[in-house]
């Protein structure tokens, strides 16, 4: 038992990002290095997520646990797929490449409830209001989906230990260490980035938080995330845009202006190649 709250005590957990996606027939995400652990809440539809090379088909009304350091890809299966994700840190001074998944044995895909599914739009709710508790809104209920998760996995012990008896478990657990491990100067430019999603970066702004040369930043980003500075903040500013045209009525070249893209076309033809459909259809579709 000592053990145990031992473990609880130690482990912090910081709120990076929250947002609701939706994507059409076609949407495929390429396989990509994940520099943070997400949870995420299906709406609607389903689709097929492959991590570290295990396939999960993924349905309406499950918990889908992603772990930090994983490779990813996901495609959808339905002509609309929609979640909530919830990128988040997990920072403890214990030993374990998934504390979450190592010690408490959490599953990756999980049948929900509409507890959590609340706790889950709290944090949504929050991350977009001007509360001025919200900070702490958001971080309760990241603990109280964690906590879900945990008691979930404790609640169906056969299910979370499948595969074990084939060496399934324990190959997963392999793949996971074979990750590299982040670049603490990363890890702090990739934060800050995710905290201001729509700020005007350049090289040299990019290289002062890391005390990093061009070269060096560029090498380690990239290392780090799978994709080079330019296109992961682009990437983020498309995430950010396609929240706004859920959440907003301001016309599609204004978001696309907001999030700095200075050309609207432009701005277009990237959604489209990230989302599966056109701003407005995006819109439209969720109306």
């Amino acid at each position: 038992m000592e053990v145990e709250n031992a473990l609880y005590t130690a482990m912090r957990f910081h709120f990076l990002y929250v947002d609701r996606y939706m994507f059409g027939a076609g949407w495929v995400y390429p396989e990509n290095y994940i520099p943070y652990s997400m949870v995420r809440y299906i709406l609607r539809g389903s689709a097929e997520f492959v991590i570290n090379g295990h396939t999960f088909t993924v349905h309406r009304g499950q918990v889908v646990y992603i772990p930090d350091g994983c490779r990813m890809e996901c495609r959808s299966l339905e002509d609309s797929f929609a979640f909530i994700s919830i990128r988040f840190k997990a920072a403890t001074q214990l030993a374990s490449e998934d504390l979450l998944k190592d010690t408490y044995h959490i599953q990756t895909v999980n049948e929900a409830s509409g507890e959590v599914l609340e706790y889950f739009q709290e944090v949504y709710r929050n991350a977009t209001s001007q509360n001025t508790g919200k900070v702490f809104r958001i971080r309760g209920n990241l603990e109280l989906i964690i906590a879900w998760l945990v008691e979930h996995a404790a609640a169906f012990p056969e299910k979370t230990r499948e595969g074990q008896r084939d060496g399934e478990a324990l190959e997963y657990t392999l793949q996971l260490r074979r990750q590299p491990k982040q670049d603490p100067r990363i890890s702090v430019l990739v934060d800050y980035i995710l905290d201001h999603p729509t700020k005007q970066f350049t090289t040299e702004t990019l290289c002062r938080i890391t005390n990093l040369s061009p070269s060096t930043l560029r090498r380690l980003f990239k290392e780090n995330t799978g994709k080079s500075p330019s296109t992961f903040i682009q990437d983020l500013r498309l995430m950010v845009a396609a929240r706004r045209l859920l959440v907003t009525d301001a016309r599609i070249s204004d978001i696309a202006y907001q999030v700095g893209f200075e050309d609207p076309n432009y701005f277009s033809r990237m959604f489209r190649k990230n989302f599966g459909v056109s701003p407005q259809a995006y819109r439209e579709n969720a109306q």
